[in-house]
């Protein structure tokens, strides 16, 4: 094999592991669960996860539980919004 053939290999080896990698990554992300009807919020000055959760939640529904949803469906890895940021939400 040809030192030229052997880094298209490798490169393609790369690729094929990098693309792999991806599609497990969005197949741990997409729920088996229903469809989900989605609305947008736009964040407002003083708006929190919590806030927009607790909008969101049924009475009997633990808050948390939907901030949780809510982080899952727009990729937040951490709690923090910034104003202006366009969040996708579950209809009711």
């Amino acid at each position: 094999m040809s030192k030229r053939t052997q880094i298209l290999a490798i490169r393609f080896l790369i690729l094929l592991l990098a693309l792999s990698s991806a599609f497990l990554l969005l197949g741990n992300s997409v729920s088996a669960d229903e469809p989900v009807a989605l609305t947008v919020h736009v964040v407002q000055s003083g708006d929190t996860l919590w806030t927009i959760a607790s909008d969101l939640a049924a009475p009997d529904e633990d808050v948390r539980a939907s901030i949780s949803e809510l982080k899952r469906l727009n990729g937040l890895t951490s709690s923090s919004l910034s104003v202006g940021q366009v969040l996708s939400v579950p209809l009711d």
